[in-house]
């Protein structure tokens, strides 16, 4: 009889926290990558802050973060950092629904054709649940505070970030001193701008059109068995590759997620968000194998929800020496990658693991940050070059 998924995980080394060699450590972000950085951070600094204006008490998508009702894809070596991050994520995220496939509870095709899928364990659950597992253990450590503000800009001594300037609703500004911040605001980050304003020379973005919308419809699932026999599945179709300005399928996914839900996500190419209905969903599920239409069986669940991802950008740091010290950026603030290839959650838990592995590996990670940079863009740099393929 295979072992058990659940114990695969559990017996996966951990990192070991080392001393903190600084005193305060801001992330302006409290989304997936800012948590993970905050996780990270709060092995080595006194005090690590996040600022966030948007703080829910719950597993609840949040509206400044619009593609999170949507289904998202986390590769297993990513699932392996949060294990060793956060020892028993796996079986708390169990606990509130989520479903935990192993090696063969997956599906792959292409043109409704399977394509092997390598043996792996994946955990299946919404991203709000998955956010508010990460943050309710994040903000539980001792040394982590969140500060329900804006960051509004930056302070400087000597060429180094040594301030972040925030506000507190509709209220004045006010000072926290620094001695590292990262910004992981996401793909609407305007670090930029203020760093141009202050007189840095800042990275050109670099923009790669996608037009891929996309279509989250949910439906009730049978309670048993607790993990389904299949969790998971995807279906791409190879016209979309040559897809340009008309519309053109892209896929559909389907994922077991907690409520005893399924998660039925369509994608299509195009310069129109199309497929906004039920309907247009159930005529994609029904040129695909039988999987995806036996998961809208049941009873649906809310409202369709919709996004449109018109492009990918990255900011590349090619010349950290133009930047300040004791900053850095992480998640979707370096690099907004294509949803379709299921790598955004995954690239911000890489990340976060070279931050790690950087911090273990100075004694001044502030002064010495623009190593981390290039350690950071480096491996981005393999990432971005999927999105630089037709």
């Amino acid at each position: 009889m295979p072992e058990n998924p659940l114990h695969q995980l559990d017996n996966r080394p951990r990192r070991q926290p080392a001393p903190g060699p600084f005193r305060v450590a801001a992330v302006l972000g409290g989304s997936f990558a800012g948590l993970l950085a905050a996780r990270v951070l709060a092995d080595h600094a006194q005090r690590v802050v996040i600022l966030e204006p948007d703080t829910p008490t719950g597993p609840f998508a949040r509206a400044t973060v619009p593609q999170s009702r949507h289904g998202h894809f986390l590769q297993p070596d990513g699932l392996t950092l949060l294990e060793g991050w956060f020892p028993g994520f796996t079986r708390d995220a169990r606990a509130h629904g989520a479903a935990l496939a192993g090696p063969g509870q997956h599906r792959l095709f292409l043109d409704g054709v399977p394509v092997e899928f390598p043996d792996a364990t994946m955990l299946m659950a919404s991203r709000p649940l998955l956010e508010h597992e990460i943050r309710r253990r994040v903000t539980a450590l001792p040394n982590v505070d969140v500060l329900a503000a804006r960051a509004t800009g930056l302070g400087y001594r000597n060429g180094a970030v040594n301030a972040i300037n925030y506000r507190v609703g509709s209220g004045g500004e006010s000072t926290l001193e620094v001695d590292l911040a990262v910004d992981a605001m996401g793909r609407a980050s305007r670090m930029t701008r203020r760093l141009e304003y202050d007189g840095f020379r800042v990275p050109i973005s670099q923009r790669v059109p996608v037009g891929l919308g996309y279509t989250t419809t949910l439906f009730t699932r049978p309670a048993e068995p607790r993990e389904p026999r299949i969790t998971c599945a995807l279906n791409q179709f190879s016209a979309s590759q040559t897809a340009g300005t008309e519309t053109a399928p892209a896929g559909i996914a389907l994922y077991a997620i907690e409520g005893n839900r399924w998660q039925v996500v369509t994608m299509t190419y195009g310069q129109n968000r199309h497929a906004t209905t039920r309907d247009d969903v159930r005529d994609i599920a029904a040129t695909s194998p039988e999987v995806f239409g036996a998961a809208m069986i049941g009873d649906p669940v809310g409202q369709a929800a919709t996004f449109y991802h018109r492009a990918s950008h990255r900011r590349p740091v090619t010349h950290p020496d133009d930047l300040p010290t004791g900053l850095l950026f992480i998640g979707d603030s370096l690099a907004s990658l294509n949803p379709l290839r299921g790598e955004g959650m995954w690239s911000a838990a890489k990340q976060a693991a070279v931050l790690s592995d950087y911090l273990a590996t100075t004694d001044e990670p502030a002064a010495q940050s623009r190593r981390c940079v290039r350690l950071l863009e480096s491996f981005v740099d393999e990432v971005w070059a999927a999105e630089l393929r037709p």
